[in-house]
């Protein structure tokens, strides 16, 4: 899929839609916002931001501590969703084709750990990753090494970057150009994981190959099951490019794509496991995509463009989603929103897009209400969400966030 990170883009931030008010909670176990961050030119380095996210803080809103890395204009990318218990982050420049291994054992004075560069020499490009129940990382390798040919694959890390297992993502069903893993997720108490395959590409001038499919892995050991291919259904590119697959409270296992198809992932205890169109998004065009995903309980949370905002879908039943409820910004302030990363508690969700702000929605868990967080903002300001700078003041774009103590 496209890098979705702009390194010029226009001043944003959001009004809220009239939606139902969404209470506050008093206790947030996570406390700080990780926002991985790039220049906006090359004299400003790539960084880790630390961001007070308890909003019961004088800090709430506020950058309390940083670091940076040894890459400018690597555009960071994508990040893990939380900060593992042992206080570890791993994260991804993707043009330098580097990720980043964070120690934020002290949450308001992270470190670089490791940096690394592929695995077991067969496959490089990390793009996404997710955590094992053992504590270790998957991580899904988007093409072979060198220039970005070839396939990709999955590899697991122990705590420290080093590869404990790897495979490439193989399969007599679809050519190299097609296995391109691009997002990861365990399935739910199997030793499975499901791989949703996608090219990130690499500059304005690349072309792309279009795929339409899944993979089931064996996580113990390491290896491609089955190709799962998604259905088109003759109206719409709604199966094409997968961004986020996810599993919910009730164990189903969902996937999105970009040009906004939402997927059922069936029989991925068996051997023949496959994929049901539940949901079409709005959107769906190169300049309205559906990005980023996450859920809280049973609830889909998607990112989409052509709102502009966040979408929420009661998927209890996973052969009928319905719709909750939305959060609509404006687009002229907070343009195409593209990552949402939800706390531990399930109460907020940080937000990004094109342009160089973060916002916060407040969640309920229990009946799926999302509203705009108006006290997160810039001090001084009226408008909800918080410009990104550097601690020297040079403006930033920021892409993924974390959530951590």
């Amino acid at each position: 899929m496209r890098p979705v990170v702009l390194l010029a883009a226009a001043l944003a931030a959001c009004t809220p839609a009239a939606d139902a008010p969404v209470p506050e909670v008093a206790s947030v176990p996570d406390r700080h916002a990780y926002v991985w961050a790039g220049g906006m030119d090359s004299t400003v380095a790539d960084q880790l931001l630390v961001v007070g996210a308890d909003s019961a803080s004088a800090t709430y809103g506020q950058v309390v501590g940083s670091v940076e890395v040894g890459t400018r204009m690597g555009v960071p990318h994508h990040l893990e969703r939380r900060v593992s218990a042992d206080g570890r982050l791993l994260a991804n420049t993707w043009v330098a084709n580097t990720s980043w291994l964070f120690d934020v054992s002290s949450p308001r004075a992270p470190t670089v750990h490791a940096s690394l560069k592929g695995a077991s020499g067969n496959m490089a490009w990390a793009h996404d990753f997710a955590r094992l129940p053992s504590g270790n990382i998957l991580v899904a390798y988007n093409a072979g090494p060198g220039e970005y040919v070839g396939a990709g694959g999955l590899a697991e890390l122990n705590r420290d970057g080093a590869v404990v297992q790897s495979a490439v993502a193989k399969s007599s069903e679809a050519g190299d150009t097609a296995m391109t893993p691009y997002t990861v997720h365990p399935v739910p108490g199997r030793d499975r994981a499901l791989v949703g395959l996608g090219e990130m590409g690499m500059g304005p001038d690349y072309r792309y190959h279009e795929t339409s499919a899944l993979q089931l892995w064996s996580t113990a050991p390491l290896a491609p099951l089955a190709l799962i291919p998604l259905p088109a259904n003759g109206k719409d590119r709604g199966h094409v490019a997968t961004s986020t697959v996810a599993p919910t409270a009730n164990g189903a296992m969902f996937a999105n794509t970009f040009y906004c198809g939402l997927y059922h992932v069936n029989g991925l205890d068996g051997d023949t496991p496959s994929a049901t169109r539940v949901f079409t998004f709005p959107g769906g065009t190169d300049e309205t995509l559906c990005s980023v995903a996450t859920t809280v309980g049973n609830y889909w949370i998607q990112a989409v463009a052509a709102l502009p905002g966040v979408m929420v879908l009661d998927v209890s039943d996973p052969t009928s989603p319905r719709e909750v409820a939305r959060l609509v910004v404006d687009g002229a302030r907070f343009a195409k929103p593209h990552w949402v990363a939800v706390n531990r508690s399930g109460t907020r969700i940080a937000i990004t897009g094109d342009g160089p702000w973060v916002l916060m929605a407040r969640f309920d868990p229990a009946t799926g209400a999302i509203a705009l967080d108006s006290t997160f903002r810039d001090a001084g300001s009226s408008i909800p969400g918080i410009m990104v700078h550097a601690p020297n003041g040079a403006m930033l774009h920021p892409h993924g966030v974390a959530w951590g103590p």
